[in-house]
């Protein structure tokens, strides 16, 4: 039985809301097939990790996903760097969400694992994020190298 879980509801609309949602949204998984430009927003499909719930069943960790949408309104145009949207890669694996101002543009910047991204241009910003369902268990944590170098250089 899934444990009752709070869904996420959160809007952002300056850098410091952005970089809250950028921690829950962190080492989520971003299908391409997921991610839509048009009328001024740009939508994506998430499969976040739940770094807030963790289960212990029978001496084994249990952790959580669930799908997210995310909605970026006021968007003015979108660049990608280093994947072309019907390229061979299906699916990114988000690292972190900042913003990035250069007057008189603002720029969000959408960063993933190996070296892809997405620039947002935004008139301003307004960001919407919403868990879409309940969380799913999985046994499987993300992990970094970083959380790593003690053990490698040992």
């Amino acid at each position: 039985m899934i444990p009752t879980h709070k869904m996420i509801k959160m809007r952002a609309l300056d850098a410091h809301d952005l970089n809250h949602m950028a921690e829950q949204l962190r080492d989520g998984l971003c299908p391409l097939i997921g991610m839509v430009h048009e009328h001024m927003t740009f939508t994506l499909l998430i499969n976040r990790f739940c770094w807030n719930h963790e289960d212990k069943i029978a001496d084994k960790n249990i952790y959580y996903r669930s799908h997210v949408g995310l909605l970026f309104r006021h968007v003015q145009s979108v660049q990608r760097k280093g994947f072309e949207q019907h390229g061979p890669e299906r699916i990114l694996n988000l690292l972190n969400i900042h913003v990035q101002e250069e007057a008189p543009d603002t720029w969000i910047h959408l960063v993933f694992s190996n070296g892809h991204e997405i620039r947002l241009k935004v008139d301003k910003l307004e960001v919407y994020l919403s868990d879409l369902h309940d969380p799913w268990p999985t046994k499987v944590k993300p992990t970094h190298i970083h959380e790593h170098i003690s053990e490698m250089s040992a």
